[in-house]
């Protein structure tokens, strides 16, 4: 039987995914070689596919596998989750594929470095989703699987398990953070059962209170136990929203809450949700309210039903006590395009949220008075209005956030900067953070947070690494310090105000570099950035360990030099690189090389432009003193930090005065310039 699952496995990855792999990178290989590289960045595709939902060309365009994937094979992004997805693929023709422990620590080390942004230690097909990543990973709410593709029978063994469990725990701490997944053979099998493209699902149900319903078009509605439903989906993923405008989004605070409401109280499901609508092709009905839906797909409840899988996981007992509504609507006797009407009415009624009711508070209302009167500016109040010009007034979104950073107590900023500061509006923290408002406060607040933001952006080219995602991830947090380091900020008269905010360069670079500081001595000088914002605990330790330094010294510490631009490019200078390597003929004439972004900014004003052609990345080496690269955009000859410039320039971007190229151009296996001359160095000391 196994021979058999390898044998269609083998010609489903052939037949579904031929010219969408990229194998150009192994031209030179022999034909059995390439066939097994082949096969396995197809798995990778495949269980891309799986996980996700996307469609064959998306998910192959996701894999990685190759020189510098830093043992990584694929890896698939979604922002909007946000959702990021690393798989590790092992093809075996025999059907006995495993994960050994060199594999561990390769894949292990790759995680590393994603988490703490290195992107630039990867190959240039990391580079295309570099700002996907950023994006995702700088989320705190960022959910990271890491997916064991094996094609084999045998799972994970008890070491690599436990190693697992070692990494969770090290980066989940009190949040989830990471998971593991892992997909074998007969889950490969399953998958090419249902059909890739177009799959069919068949459900099968128990339903009480079956009846149908009286109306132009056949339809049920009932009750199931909800354990049933989590089965649906640990059974067909993704498959089973194929007629859905979209898969779940992952554990997003509305699904946490889900899964925690229907564990701890699983009777008060039905009356808490609102349950799920099924559309399917035909529907079989048993005598005993046993069902057969073929062609089945779930058109609105896909959230609940990923939720529910999720606690069927965490308590299998609860889910069969809690039961939900389902609605049944077989297709064979609607006309054309009912399915699609179906689907777009039950997913497009608009959400009241907790902020609009807070529109309606007279202290929201008091305020827009008072900010027309006292100030002459606007303060909208309503979600969907037009914000005024920055100059003009604020929205109550902005100002909430600004009034928590302000707050004495951190968690005040630390809830603004989580969920998109929906935990603003609760009866928690909504009446702290409004407490004593009034226009003058609320609009000083408001201009203080967005020099925070202008000063971070503004200086942003001088860091580098931890101190770059500090910056980055955490404006909130420096706007917090900042306004509890300037206690008056709020009594000082017009012209003492002015003073300030034209101080906020400067008084934002000290606090980023103090909260730099009180990051790596409290919590570690190798730990994660965005756990701090996963984690109340670990935000008020930097807060208030910073702020006690500030209040009690007059100078802020320097940042360390790994986090700053100006002393990285120095070194960089100072190695010589292209002298060294060409000294010592370590770089053959023809080699070629790639360009990888070392720093946000970069990533942010090159990726797209040399995305959108290949050749823009990458060059050619030639023994030149002064001109080694030859640019196979342009066909000229440059110095490495010359074609940085270059393309600056060519993609209509301002980039830094200086910027050192033998730092962002790399050999694939070997490393950027730099590194090679660093290593000729050392060989030749010894």
């Amino acid at each position: 039987m196994k021979d058999l699952q390898v044998r269609h496995l083998k010609t489903t990855l052939t037949d579904q995914f031929k010219g969408l792999i990229d194998m150009t990178d192994r031209a030179a290989q022999v034909a059995a070689d390439k066939e097994g590289t082949f096969l396995t960045r197809s798995l990778a595709a495949l269980a891309v596919h799986e996980v996700t939902g996307w469609e064959r060309k998306q998910a192959a365009e996701c894999v990685i596998d190759g020189f510098d994937d830093e043992g990584i094979d694929a890896i698939a992004v979604d922002t909007e989750a946000p959702h990021v997805w690393i798989i590790q693929s092992k093809w075996s023709g025999t059907g006995n594929a495993t994960f050994d422990q060199d594999a561990w620590f390769v894949l292990a080390s790759g995680l590393k470095y994603l988490v703490k942004g290195e992107y630039h230690r990867f190959n240039s097909r990391l580079q295309a989703m570099a700002a996907d990543l950023d994006k995702a990973l700088n989320n705190p709410k960022v959910q990271v699987t890491v997916v064991f593709a094996l094609a084999g029978g045998q799972g994970l063994s008890p070491n690599i398990q436990q190693r697992c469990a070692d990494l969770k725990a090290e980066y989940n701490e009190d949040q989830e953070f990471l998971r593991f997944e892992t997909l074998l053979l007969a889950d490969f099998t399953r998958t090419i059962r249902a059909g890739i493209d177009e799959p069919n699902v068949e459900l099968s149900a128990r339903m009480s209170d079956f009846r149908p319903h009286e109306g132009p078009f056949i339809a049920y509605h009932g009750t199931v136990t909800a354990d049933q439903v989590a089965t649906w989906y640990a059974g067909h993923r993704h498959r089973l929203f194929k007629r859905n405008i979209r898969h779940p989004l992952g554990l997003t605070k509305i699904n946490g809450e889900m899964v925690n409401s229907v564990v701890r109280n699983p009777e008060l499901f039905w009356y808490l949700h609102n349950g799920i609508t099924v559309l399917c092709d035909e529907l079989e009905i048993g005598p005993r309210g046993d069902l057969k839906l073929q062609g089945a797909s779930v058109v609105n409840g896909a959230q609940t039903v990923a939720s529910l899988h999720e606690a069927h996981e965490r308590s299998p007992e609860a889910l069969a006590k809690a039961r939900l509504s389902v609605r049944v609507i077989p297709l064979k006797e609607t006309p054309y395009g009912f399915a699609e009407r179906v689907t777009i009415a039950t997913n497009t009624q608009n959400s009241v949220v907790q902020q609009d009711f807070r529109a309606l508070d007279k202290i929201q209302k008091r305020l827009r008075y008072d900010f027309d009167v006292t100030l002459g500016k606007t303060y909208v109040i309503k979600r969907g209005e037009e914000p005024p010009e920055r100059a003009d007034g604020c929205h109550m979104n902005e100002a909430a956030v600004a009034l928590a950073c302000a707050h004495k107590d951190a968690r005040m900023s630390f809830r603004a900067n989580a969920e998109k500061g929906r935990r603003l509006w609760d009866n928690d923290t909504y009446p702290q953070i409004f407490r004593t408002p009034d226009a003058r406060r609320v609009w000083r607040a408001v201009q203080l947070v967005r020099e925070v933001r202008r000063a971070l952006g503004e200086s942003q080219n001088e860091r580098e690494g931890r101190a770059a995602l500090l910056a980055e991830q955490g404006p909130l947090l420096i706007a917090h310090l900042v306004f509890q380091s300037q206690r008056d900020w709020h009594s000082l008269d017009d012209a003492e105000w002015e003073q300030l905010l034209k101080r906020g360069q400067e008084i934002t670079d000290a606090t980023l570099r103090w909260a730099m500081h009180a990051v790596d001595d409290k919590i570690g000088a190798n730990s994660q950035i965005s756990a701090i914002f996963r984690s109340d605990v670990r935000y008020q330790t930097v807060t208030q360990a910073a702020l006690s330094a500030m209040l009690g010294s007059h100078s802020a510490p320097p940042l360390a030099p790994e986090y700053r631009t100006a002393e990285r490019e120095y070194r960089a200078r100072q190695t010589k690189a292209v002298t060294v390597i060409l000294e010592a003929g370590a770089i053959e004439e023809g080699t070629g090389l790639e360009f990888r972004p070392v720093t946000g900014p970069e990533r942010a004003a090159l990726s797209d432009w040399v995305v959108e052609e290949a050749r823009r990345g990458r060059a050619t080496w030639v023994r030149h003193p002064s001109k080694p690269l030859l640019w196979a955009w342009d066909g000229q000859q440059y110095a490495p930090s010359a074609l940085v410039q270059e393309m600056f320039a060519q993609a209509h971007k301002k980039g830094p005065k200086a910027v050192q190229g033998t730092r962002r151009w790399f050999v694939p296996e070997e490393g950027s310039l730099v590194e090679i001359a660093d290593r000729l160095r050392v060989e030749a000391d010894s």
